[in-house]
């Protein structure tokens, strides 16, 4: 074979080469974005970090005082709101609290104390439990649509009637809070039934729905995790996400995702929340190690060439 035939043909293999590992790149990343798009329907896609509000201007009867968010102000909320229920409820009473302080920051600047917003002070003080709620869920705020997480929910709760042993609401109401709660377990998208005491429309995303707090710590002594919860409240496809900032906990290094310290959040630790997405986080980790591999496997034969030499020592002139 003459020299011109030997590069010829090596140009050949390489070319050849080449397109197989462009189109053996070109399938797994497809692959990769199929995976991550099952994820979509609760982790939902945002082209930046939502920040933490890590202070907040409340508004108490003494007049307005600025507090820390997570170690201040929701403790205190999740004491006062449902301080006696279960801890899956404590959990679910935590996020529905930053939700709804999220979204007044978002709109007013500041948050009322009382029950026009939430209760702050009520005279008692937070225990270890109110504070351990709020911690395993630190960060934690509900929002909606699933393909873009773009509004904050204003996360309704009221205290709802005695649940039943279904956990759904009985006869006995005396708060004449039951009328405004409402029961999304397995709804998802306008199937969700929203609450009166928002603006009901399909167009108002931030209106899922209401939490009873009755009916959420008899959830919880049944079993069901806070994400459980809040789902059966506010509909399948809601977003949980994670704020980011100083004042939330850096996720354990080589968590790629939301981890709320919960058993049923095994998913969210990849990336992906439980519930909605057919592909496992860690699936969808395993299937980008395996494009890496792919593509290094499969890197056209001049280029591992080019890796393999020696570099040449230039001659001193």
């Amino acid at each position: 074979m003459t020299a011109r035939a030997a590069r010829t043909a090596r140009a050949a293999r390489t070319a050849r080469a080449a397109r197989t590992a462009r189109t053996a790149r070109t399938a797994a990343g497809a692959a990769v974005a199929a995976a991550l798009a099952a994820c979509s329907p609760d982790l939902g896609t945002r082209s930046q970090a939502l920040d933490a509000y890590c202070t907040a201007t409340v508004n108490t009867a003494g007049g307005p005082v600025v507090v820390d968010v997570e170690t201040d102000y929701l403790p205190r909320v999740v004491n006062c709101e449902n301080g006696a229920a279960d801890q899956a409820a404590l959990e679910a009473q935590a996020v529905a609290a930053r939700s709804y302080l999220y979204y007044r920051l978002d709109r007013t600047g500041d948050i009322g104390d009382g029950q026009q917003d939430q209760v702050y002070t009520c005279g008692r003080t937070p225990g270890p439990q109110h504070a351990q709620a709020v911690a395993a869920t630190a960060g934690l705020v509900l929002r909606y649509p699933p393909a873009t997480a773009a509004t904050q929910v204003a996360a309704f709760y009221v205290a709802g009637a005695f649940p039943t042993a279904d956990c759904t609401g009985g006869a006995s109401d005396p708060t004449n809070t039951e009328r405004y709660v409402t029961y999304n377990e397995g709804r998802s998208g306008t199937d969700v039934i929203q609450t009166t005491l928002g603006f009901v429309s399909p167009s108002n995303h931030a209106n899922r729905g209401c939490m009873s707090q009755n009916g959420a710590d008899c959830l919880s002594e049944q079993g069901r995790t806070f994400e459980q919860i809040l789902r059966y409240y506010y509909g399948e496809d809601i977003v949980l996400e994670r704020a980011v900032g100083p004042c939330v906990p850096a996720l354990p290094s080589g968590d790629a995702g939301l981890d709320a310290g919960d058993g049923d959040l095994d998913d969210l630790g990849g990336g992906c929340c439980q519930g909605g997405g057919d592909a496992p986080a860690a699936g969808v980790a395993a299937l980008l190690v395996l494009v890496a591999v792919a593509g290094a496997r499969l890197r056209p034969l001049g280029a591992r060439r080019r890796r393999a030499r020696r570099p040449r020592r230039r001659r001193r002139g």
